[in-house]
């Protein structure tokens, strides 16, 4: 394998391949998972975060091939908002430090059961929503309790294309990633 190949599904055991098969909506965290976790303040009102620009692409890989996104986070942020909609994603919670309510209510709203949604976080407040979706995912930079209680945890970290990575894992596994490459390279077969 290369080494920034995504992750062969053959390295993903059965189980895990059937859950990420099911997942019809993927919802990140930012500070840590789109980003590195810096927070960066210029002046009274200036915030700046740096996003890699491989996830925003692999998201809209993902959005092409069918899947929805949200983007649920403790903080309110400026460039967050307009990362989001720049990337068109579905759903926006922002300002929830507790985070299950408001994931529960994506869900709802979403006309999803749990068992389709995937949820990738990097640190201890993004456990509580664990038991509410199919596959709980860490980047590599997450806590080590979080790693531990990952369901998957990515070889990159957070803000270096993690978020990529879950997701080349996720459209690989549902059969959907040389379909939505190609799309893209506008390559036919």
């Amino acid at each position: 394998m290369q080494a920034d190949a995504p992750q062969e599904l053959s390295l993903i055991d059965s189980q895990l391949q059937e859950k990420f098969k099911a997942i019809h909506l993927i919802v990140l965290d930012v500070d840590g998972v789109l980003t590195d976790g810096s927070i960066i303040y210029g002046g009274a009102d200036l915030e700046i975060k740096a996003f890699n620009v491989q996830d925003g692409f692999g998201i809209t890989m993902a959005r092409q091939a069918g899947l929805k996104f949200a983007v649920l986070t403790g903080r309110v942020s400026d460039p967050v908002a307009r990362r989001v909609e720049e990337l068109d994603f579905d759903y926006y919670e922002s300002g929830h430090f507790y985070k299950k309510d408001a994931l529960l209510g994506i869900i709802k709203t979403a006309g999803l059961q749990s068992n389709q949604v995937l949820y990738m976080g990097d640190d201890i407040l993004d456990l509580v929503c664990k038991p509410q979706v199919g596959l709980f995912i860490a980047p590599n930079n997450a806590l080590p309790r979080v790693k531990a209680e990952a369901d998957w945890v990515s070889e990159k970290g957070g803000g270096q294309g993690a978020v990529r990575e879950m997701i080349d894992v996720c459209l690989n596994a549902q059969g959907k990633l040389k379909e939505s490459q190609d799309y893209f390279i506008g390559a036919k077969e």
